[in-house]
């Protein structure tokens, strides 16, 4: 039953962000095609909520197409979860429509409206650009680690030649020199690229390329930023350049001014926080005598109760690895350690704009304890700096943690990367295996995001990283090849070897158009290859530029450009309007504009008469502002508000009304 829609946007909720107390006004549309037969239509709270009971609604609105009930009610101290429900006069059951459509065959998934819960405005849809800071640009070759500077984890460290290519299994003891300096120097490059938001991987005082393992939280890794204090002796080196007092505060002065260059360009800066465990090399456990008081060699260190400890003095290391100690939060010092490190990094000086925070939902050891910690951080950061950004890593619904203000937002596999992946690919994240069934089937992406943006409530969908790549899976042009493996029974050339460049960038645009904040990886601009961690992590060509690779980065300006030009991609209503096989249609609207976006997955072309009266907006010409091969369409439309396109094979598309 097409056409009946409700969101949480400013014309279907108002305001979109209530206080206790706030008078809010939700509103449903109606296709007049239901004409005589629809007879109440209701507000309808959730059933244990008594003192909000079934609402009728009031006729506020009409136009060609619909009919626009709209109900009110003062913002309760709780959160209120709702749906509509519309009596026809024929039926002798109520048609429900809630946060994922009209349901058939499944439970009621309700709106989810949160009292207080404000968001900052410039997270709304803004362009993010990933960088993994060792493999991006080395301006500073005088901080580089050098061969056998130190152990880890077993064996030497090694410094590789930029040109070079990641080893399959050395991937936690290779650098290539990346730091601070040359993510400063490439500035001009990634505004002139369109980001609005840099978004960083660990860059606090860590042994590995990667910084999941954090030594030192208070200060920026020198090895990123600057050292001045050095020595020749390879038996003190490491000890040396990551404690000396004069190189951790010449690093964060570095970290400082790329934070304010950045706010002179209205780019916004976003760190990483690992807080679910530290490293092994971290001044608690002290694994390499660094700091004199670790509780890996003293049992009477008051950081003992910092960890979890068995029988046999052993602490528990996160998913087995040892150099991830997990951290015990059922030690309230730990909870206000940690957010005096969030109110030293969002406060003065630095004034970064967010978190992103890694394997958030397994922090502490039960829900309870995880989103108690998490409301703590949210409620200390907030106070801190109310504009900044909290969203953590998640790989199913956050639900739970946002209705309890634990984040604002998530990094959105369950709406974005998966199912993109399984369409267009069908190849799972990490390259690791191939659903056939899920390729070209759009009844399944359809579903699937649905679900996964009714998880979302308010404006936390809008917030939300969108992305193809990142550190942790394989480059989205690597799964455009269909091969599944990982480096090492694979090789380096596999991975680009058998490439979809349609495909590549059908994916991108999707990723764009799709509810959420669009990031590109460091190198997806140009298409980088490479397989899951370590080869995701390559350090960026600069200077050895494929020809491939300049026009990918010449679209992927043009697309970011066109994006950044449309209010209602960032913030405004979404549905899809059309579907079937490899064929898909969704739009994006809001009052002033209204967007469509085809995709074409098959092996033909498709011929297709878009439902635009599902759009509301008056009859007019079609502009296409962004294809990846050329598309006719037949600017006419039909009196029942259809419109004819005709797609090309393998080709996606978006489109102006």
């Amino acid at each position: 039953m097409k056409g009946i829609y409700s969101d949480q946007t400013n014309f279907y909720l108002f305001p979109e962000e209530p206080d206790v107390g706030e008078l809010v006004t939700v509103r449903l549309r109606i296709p007049k095609y239901l004409g005589k037969s629809v007879g109440n239509v209701f507000f309808a709270p959730e059933k244990n909520v008594k003192r909000y009971q079934h609402k009728s609604m009031d006729l506020c609105k009409e136009s060609e197409y619909f009919y626009y009930f709209e109900s009110s009610f003062n913002m309760p101290d709780r959160i209120l979860r709702y749906h509509f429900e519309i009596n026809l006069l024929d039926k002798k059951k109520n048609i429900v429509y809630d946060a994922m459509g009209i349901p058939q065959n499944r439970p009621i998934i309700d709106f989810t409206l949160i009292a207080g819960f404000k968001t900052p405005q410039w997270a709304h849809g803004s362009v993010y650009y990933q960088i993994f800071v060792d493999r991006f640009y080395n301006a500073d070759e005088s901080n580089d680690p050098v061969n056998n500077e130190y152990h880890y984890d077993g064996q030497v460290v090694v410094k590789k030649d930029w040109e070079t290519l990641p080893h399959p299994k050395n991937g936690h003891r290779e650098f290539y020199g990346g730091d601070l300096k040359g993510v400063l120097e490439k500035l001009d490059y990634i505004e002139d690229l369109g980001v609005e938001t840099i978004y960083f991987n660990p860059i606090f005082v860590s042994p590995s390329p990667h910084k999941y393992d954090t030594q030192d939280y208070e200060h920026i890794d020198p090895h990123f930023g600057v050292i001045v204090e050095d020595t020749e002796d390879l038996t003190k080196k490491y000890k040396v350049r990551t404690t000396s007092e004069v190189n951790l505060k010449k690093s964060d002065e570095l970290f400082q001014k790329l934070v304010e260059d950045c706010h002179k360009r209205n780019i916004k800066v976003v760190i990483d926080g690992v807080f679910n465990h530290c490293g092994s090399f971290h001044k608690w456990i002290d694994e390499m005598n660094l700091y004199g008081n670790g509780a890996l060699y003293n049992e009477s260190s008051p950081y003992r109760r910092y960890f979890y400890w068995n029988s046999k003095n052993e602490y528990e290391g996160w998913w087995g690895y040892k150099t991830l100690p997990k951290l015990n939060y059922g030690n309230i010092n730990l909870w206000k350690y940690i957010a005096e490190i969030s109110k030293k990094w969002m406060g003065q000086p630095f004034k970064v704009d967010g978190w992103r925070l890694d394997v958030a939902d397994d922090l502490g050891k039960s829900f309870e304890m995880n989103a108690s910690f998490w409301r703590f951080f949210y409620k200390i950061t907030k106070k801190v700096n109310p504009d900044s950004i909290i969203f953590s890593e998640i790989y199913k619904s956050p639900l739970p943690w946002l209705e309890r203000r634990c984040w604002d937002s998530i990094m959105n596999y369950i709406s974005c990367m998966d199912p993109i992946s399984y369409f267009l690919t069908g190849m799972e994240k990490h390259n690791d295996y191939l659903k056939s069934e899920l390729l070209k089937n759009s009844d399944y992406f359809v579903n699937t995001v649905k679900w996964a943006l009714s998880q979302l409530p308010m404006n936390s969908k809008f917030m939300a990283l969108n992305q193809l790549s990142n550190h942790d899976h394989s480059r989205w042009m690597t799964r455009t090849t269909q091969k599944v493996g990982r480096l090492g029974p694979n090789t380096h050339d596999d991975a680009i070897e058998g490439r979809d460049l349609d495909v590549f960038k059908m994916g991108l645009v999707m990723m764009f158009t799709l509810p959420g904040s669009p990031g590109l990886y460091y190198g997806d601009e140009i298409g980088l290859p490479g397989w899951t961690d370590p080869d995701n992590r390559r350090p960026y060509p600069w200077g050895r530029e494929t020809q491939e690779g300049k026009e990918i980065l010449q679209f992927s300006r043009e697309l970011i450009k066109v994006y950044k030009n449309c209010a209602s991609l960032r913030k405004g209503s979404f549905d899809f309007i059309d579907w079937q096989g490899g064929y898909l249609a969704y739009a994006s609207w809001n009052d002033d504009e209204s967007i469509v976006t085809i995709v074409n997955r098959e092996e033909k072309t498709v011929d297709a008469e878009l439902p635009l009266w599902l759009l509301d907006k008056k009859k007019g010409e079609i502009e296409i502002l962004f294809s990846t091969k050329v598309v006719n369409i037949e600017n006419k439309y039909y009196d029942d508000g259809r419109k004819r396109f005709k797609n090309s094979r393998k080709n996606s598309s978006y489109y102006k009304n």
